[in-house]
């Protein structure tokens, strides 16, 4: 490996030196925000043109409302009436929230101008020709002719023209970390962003792909259409401790606990940024939220352009999306379609097989999806505003299943949403309905033996409620304060559940934040959940101390708990599992025939850490944290319990549905070892000239299993498990050049990993745990594009591995190799 990586050193370099060589554009955010920084300075010092200059400057890059309201306030204030009413026009067009104010400035304006064309003296008439007249004598006095008064500037005072908006409108903002707008400087947790541009410049089509680049973050795919994703460790099939959420609508499956990716309504055209909150968040989103929170925020309805896009690429490889956006008055709406097919790393089933039975004939197929999304947004004044919408995708999935149901296929799946939400000054409101059905079954098994097929349907109600206060005292002393409450219905309908089930969850939820001295602020979280399959309350407190150093850096302590509820897969589960034997079977069972008193327990996690942030510089910003997790309870697939004489009476029967006779019980427990965490991360982000944007950041998780709370006999079953690297890289640079040509190189390092996973021993007749190695890999993707047409146009050539390096990124995954896909998009 060693020679492998000091290629993709070499090309990483010899990136380097090739951007490095050429006029270039750096981050879109960073950039627009120095040339506003220099517009606003240059404004307060008088140099009205030179300011209002770098405040176009900055709008060209990135535009945005507030920097419009201030050129032409800039203008106003420079006696430039006519450019200033235009300017405000034109600002009035993004229906701002001050809409009413700005129409009395606007009107102002115009007022003062129709005043300074009255004043002005008419041209002077042209003057028939006269006879000369003799000259007077030169003793008689005659009239000066009248000069107008020199110009002034007629914009009037501040107060005419409303106050500057002086606020840094391009500085990085979060909503995740505390349910409410906010800098990172300010939130309790670790906390990173993708923005746009990382998205359209990585030329990346699945979404979880696009987190690969942060510290602190696992990703691993699997199947071609299925990428798992865990935050600072416990990474698996099915991953389910990690909470995603599309606009604060969670959309994980509840029936699994898992994200099933391809399931979204939206592709990476339709995101405006991803947020990413490392660490336990139950304290403000319940159950799920275990160890991060993943929130996708959209293009706002009415916002940007309309457009397309499509790429095409290796063994047939496909994505297309198109989406209109507008805006009628108060009324902003946005719809999206789009479509991609994404086929197998590699196949399962050769052609010929005579022994086996397939659950699809297509063996190269992995994923194939359509989807669509209809999104829309009404302001009333400075009431609130009502957010509405719903999306649709269907189509099929192959996935990496549970234990030894390696191999899963969804030949047909439909998942729905339907979605509405208020929000106000002290307010918001949000209610929600998640619908997904899906047929499954074994992609492939012996003749003679079951596919497993199953259907299943799931519906999810979610409502949330929040009041939002705000006590300011003094500058050095404010409270914000966030009371909420939410409710969660539960339905689900599946072949291999002991019956249909459904659940009824609450919750309360406090989040407190204080600044107690220009320096220091203090936050607290709490939140209680009812968890019906438990019976009893679940508590989520945390609490952190920030420390500001300088303006634009933050020193952060915290101490944090979360938990994972029970999933319905986990709770209620009742599938029998063909053994090698003829007639005998396995069944795993979440309500126990042989213990019906058994429960599963809740995930727990504690978890305290120190962050540092610096945003001192416009040409780096610096991020690093330390932290410690206990992780106990986790739950995994039962040892299997054999049938004894005493169970034959009870539990020993010949099973109906299948005609097998039980031999042994499998099922969900809680593992008796518990786990120690130490980790830290180290991310570098810079823009040493206009030419570059380069990111490297490390990651380190070492993890230590603690078998103290084991008996004897729970001992000789334990495999070391870790499931992580514990040494992480990723490194990358992005360029756009003036010229029109960008791009981008990832590098991403993961060192050898251990899983401990079932298999079945044909010898002994059962299902044990066995534990794999997973070697080191390196993956290099790369994207580079041309822009024309005004930047209306852009095509690229985008690869994935581009160098070749196959590897596996889980032991049983498939086999990853390299991809190409050529690209193209236009707005209008």
């Amino acid at each position: 490996m060693s020679s492998r990586l000091r290629a993709a050193g070499a090309l990483i370099v010899l990136a380097l030196a090739t951007f490095a060589a050429r006029p270039a554009l750096a981050d879109a955010r960073t950039e627009a925000r120095a040339h506003f920084k220099k517009g606003m300075e240059a404004i307060s010092a008088g140099k009205y043109d030179d300011g209002i200059s770098e405040l176009e400057k900055a709008y060209e890059i990135l535009p945005h409302p507030n920097v419009l309201y201030n050129i032409a306030r800039a203008h106003a204030e420079a006696g430039n009436l006519d450019k200033a009413v235009e300017t405000f026009k034109k600002y009035l067009e993004t229906n701002p929230p001050d809409r009413d104010e700005t129409l009395a400035v606007l009107k102002s304006l115009e007022a003062k101008i129709r005043e300074r064309d009255k004043a002005q003296p008419e041209p002077p008439r042209p003057v028939p020709d006269k006879p000369t007249t003799p000259e007077k004598p030169s003793g008689t006095p005659t009239t000066p002719p009248v000069t107008p008064p020199p110009a002034t500037p007629s914009g009037g005072p501040a107060g005419d023209i409303g106050a500057a908006r002086t606020e840094d409108v391009f500085a990085e903002s979060i909503v995740t970390a505390s349910k409410g707008a906010q800098s990172p400087l300010d939130a309790p947790s670790s906390t990173a962003v993708i923005t746009e541009q990382d998205i359209r410049l990585s030329g990346i089509t699945k979404i979880p792909e696009l987190l690969r680049r942060l510290a602190g973050v696992d990703i691993m795919q699997v199947t071609g259409g299925q990428t798992e994703l865990s935050i600072r460790g416990f990474n698996q099939r099915l991953a389910n401790k990690t909470l995603v959420l599309v606009d604060g609508r969670s959309v994980y499956a509840d029936i699994l606990g898992a994200t099933i990716w391809q399931t979204l309504s939206i592709g990476v055209e339709d995101i405006q940024r991803i947020e990413i909150v490392r660490g336990p968040g139950s304290s403000l989103y319940g159950a799920d939220a275990f160890n991060g929170v993943v929130n996708i925020i959209t293009k706002k309805p009415g916002e940007g352009r309309s457009g397309l896009a499509g790429a095409y690429g290796s063994e047939a490889t496909t994505h297309g999306s198109l989406w209109a956006t507008g805006r009628e008055g108060e009324l902003g709406w946005r719809m999206a379609a789009g479509y991609d097919y994404l086929p197998r790393w590699s196949r399962e089933v050769p052609n010929g097989r005579a022994d086996v039975r397939t659950g699809v004939g297509d063996q190269v197929e992995s994923s194939r999806t359509i989807r669509l999304d209809a999104r829309g947004a009404q302001r009333f004044g400075k009431a609130g505003t009502l957010s509405f919408g719903g999306g649709l995708a269907q189509g099929s999935l192959e996935i990496l299943g549970i234990g030894t149901l390696q191999d899963i296929v969804l030949p047909k799946f439909a998942a729905t949403d339907v979605t509405t939400a208020w929000t106000s000054e002290h307010l918001d409101a949000r209610v929600f309905w998640n619908r997904l059905r899906g047929d499954s079954s074994l992609n492939v098994n012996y003749v003679g033996q079951s596919l497993l097929p199953s259907r299943v349907e799931q519906n999810i109600v979610d409502g949330e409620v929040v009041y939002k206060g705000r006590l300011e005292v003094s500058a050095d002393f404010v409270n914000d304060l966030r009371i909420g409450a939410a409710y969660r219905y539960k339905d689900v309908v599946w072949t291999y559940l002991d019956q249909d089930r459904f659940e009824h969850h609450y919750a309360l939820f406090l989040h407190d934040e204080l600044k107690i001295a220009k320096p220091i602020s203090l936050v607290a979280d709490y939140r209680l959940d009812w968890v019906p399959y438990l019976e009893r309350f679940q508590q989520s407190p945390r609490g952190a101390v920030l420390l500001h150093p300088s303006k634009q850096s933050t020193i952060r302590g915290s101490v944090a708990t979360a938990f994972r509820k029970p999933t319905f897969l986990e709770s209620y589960l009742r599938l029998p599992i063909q053994l090698p034997v003829a007639g005998a079977g396995q069944f795993s069972e979440g309500v126990r025939r042989d213990d019906p008193s058994f429960i599963v327990n809740a995930e727990r996690i504690l978890s305290a850490e120190l962050g540092y942030l610096n945003q001192e510089s416009d040409v780096f910003t610096i991020d690093t944290a330390l932290y410690f997790n206990r992780v106990s309870s986790l739950i995994e697939l039962a040892a299997t319990r054999p049938l004894t004489v005493a169970d034959f009476p009870t539990a020993g029967t010949q099973d109906i549905a299948t005609g097998l006779f039980p031999v042994g019980f499998g099922g969900w427990d809680n593992q008796c070892q518990a786990y120690n965490v130490y980790g830290g991360e180290a991310s570098l982000r810079t823009y040493p000239t206009e030419g570059l944007d380069i990111y490297g950041n490390y990651t380190l998780n070492l993890v230590q299993q603690d078998n103290s709370g084991c008996t004897p006999d729970q001992l000789s079953r334990i495999v070391a498990d870790q499931r992580t690297s514990r040494h992480k890289v990723n490194a990358g640079v992005q360029l756009r050049t003036q010229a029109g040509f960008d791009g981008s190189i990832d590098f991403h390092f993961v060192a050898d990993q251990f899983w401990a996973e079932q298999v079945t021993n044909f010898v002994r007749q059962q299902i044990e745990q066995e534990r794999f190695r997973l070697s080191e890999y390196a993956l290099v993707n790369a994207r580079v594009g041309y822009r024309f047409l005004s930047n209306q146009a852009d095509v690229g050539l985008v690869g994935f591995n581009v160098l070749g390096l196959e590897h596996r990124q889980h032991p049983f995954g498939q086999l990853l190799g390299r991809r190409v896909m050529l690209q193209f998009g236009y707005r209008f």
